[in-house]
């Protein structure tokens, strides 16, 4: 047991150390369960087969006590002819039918068979003689003398049948007995191997959780320390193999911010600048600082299926985000990296946020500019379900029509009053962001690379806000 626990904590990946604990508990739980049932099954199908074989001899004692010496004594009586006596055909079936039990026996008891198959020969060659003292007229006499010897014989027959059922009973009492002792030697030990199933399992969360909180806090640490401006700050590598695609990404992440920023202070062209700060938008540190706070805060807790949960996710959402430097991505890829931003913020806050993406099929055609619908979700967050205590909803709804895409996400919050949807609307695209930082900048994103007049299309009440857009399709990438 100790050299497993040894092995649980020498792996390093979380998905294998999982497969390993499930297959440690698997194998204790399972193996010995199949073992004891196919013992008890063995000793249910004996005992069934010594109740089978008492039944049949059961069936052949009247037979061989009564029909045999009825049919001699018919004979004898005068009621029918020898020759058309079933006596020897009533010999053989129940030769037969104690051959059949011999050879299918359960139990060592085959004395008092074999016996009585003997026996039954003797019984044969008594009705042989009786035929020949009717075929050479002996005196009813004789006759009578044989038909006793026949009864005897019979009878003999029947003690040894008798005996037999005797011993068999006392047979199918012991394999009983010990059926009964193997289902109680079974409950306690499924009862044992249970505890020790749960044991190993408590000891692989402990030290799932050992192993995950130490690489998180390192991220979450340089995280902070990214938050706080210092973009030179990068994270070692991990041994975790799940987090090697986030450790990566992270870094990559600062470098490309780092580089990013230089080039903006080289820079001061508009459509640069509004590049990059939806990029540091998308990559804000304190996003990423309370998406590491939360997987610590789950590893802690145990949930350990969570945590690879939101690793994995934060891991894509940082992949597509960056996307190789490319401004144009799949629509597919788009909705991903929108799933990967809600499943993290669905586990911030659990009942508060539900969400929906509503997008058929023929809508995830063609190519997109990336980074447009995650900010207007995280604007529908932040400024509308993040003001509810339950039931909010985001649902982001898109379809195609003609060269078109029409997208839209809606949100159950308390909506903007007529003055603040003026003041918004107004403020689109202005340098200053007076309508909100992320709406003023999809909208100018959205006129700048598919150089349309309007962008975002903003409606907004006591039940909520709808912010929508409509694009054409493109097969590439724009030169813009």
């Amino acid at each position: 047991m100790q050299r497993l626990f040894r092995r649980l904590n020498r792996v390093e990946s979380i998905g294998r150390r999982l497969r390993l604990a499930f297959r440690v508990v698997v194998i204790i739980l399972v193996v010995p369960a199949i073992v004891s049932i196919a013992v008890m099954l063995s000793n249910g199908i004996r005992y069934n087969a010594i109740i089978a074989h008492m039944g049949r001899v059961g069936d052949l004692k009247p037979k061989v006590a009564v029909e045999i010496p009825d049919e001699a004594w018919s004979v004898v009586a005068g009621y029918q002819e020898f020759s058309q006596a079933r006596l020897f055909e009533m010999i053989h079936e129940v030769n037969i039918e104690l051959d059949v039990l011999m050879s299918s026996m359960v139990s060592p008891n085959q004395l008092e068979l074999n016996v009585a198959r003997r026996t039954m020969d003797t019984l044969r060659d008594k009705a042989i003689e009786l035929g020949e003292q009717i075929k050479s007229d002996a005196p009813v006499v004789e006759n009578e003398a044989k038909l006793e010897e026949i009864r005897d014989v019979a009878a003999l027959v029947e003690d040894m049948l008798e005996n037999y059922i005797d011993v068999e009973i006392d047979a199918a009492i012991e394999e009983s007995s010990a059926l009964n002792r193997m289902m109680v030697i079974s409950l306690l030990l499924e009862f044992a191997l249970l505890a020790l199933a749960l044991a190993v399992s408590v000891y692989a969360q402990r030290g799932l959780s050992r192993a995950i909180r130490a690489p998180i806090s390192q991220l979450e640490h340089f995280a902070g320390l990214l938050a706080a401006g210092d973009l030179r700050a990068r994270a070692p590598q991990t041994s975790v193999e799940e987090l090697v695609n986030l450790t990566d990404s992270f870094n990559l992440m600062a470098d490309r911010l780092e580089a990013l920023m230089a080039q903006s202070r080289r820079e001061q062209e508009n459509l640069k600048k509004s590049e990059l700060r939806t990029l540091q938008a998308q990559i804000a540190p304190h996003f990423l600082y309370n998406t590491l706070d939360a997987i610590v805060w789950l590893a802690e807790s145990g949930s350990t299926d969570e945590v690879v949960h939101i690793t994995r996710a934060l891991s894509d959402f940082f992949r597509i985000s960056l996307s190789q430097g490319r401004d144009w991505i799949d629509v597919s890829e788009e909705l991903r990296h929108l799933r990967g931003y809600l499943t993290i913020q669905k586990v911030r806050y659990r009942d508060i946020l539900d969400y929906e993406i509503d997008v058929p099929e023929d809508a995830r055609e063609g190519l997109i500019l990336k980074l447009l619908l995650q900010p207007l979700v995280e604007n529908a967050i932040y400024h509308g379900i993040k003001f509810r205590r339950r039931g909010g909803r985001v649902r982001v709804v898109g379809r195609r029509e003609g060269e078109e895409l029409h997208f839209a996400v809606i949100d159950n919050g308390p909506g903007m009053s007529e003055e603040r949807l003026v003041e918004v609307l107004s403020g689109l695209g202005e340098e200053e962001a007076t309508a909100g930082y992320g709406l003023s900048n999809v909208d100018r994103r959205i006129r700048l690379y598919y150089g349309i007049k309007r962008g975002l299309r903003i409606h907004s009440d006591g039940a909520g806000t709808r912010v929508e857009f409509i694009v054409p399709v493109r097969r590439q990438a724009a030169d813009v």
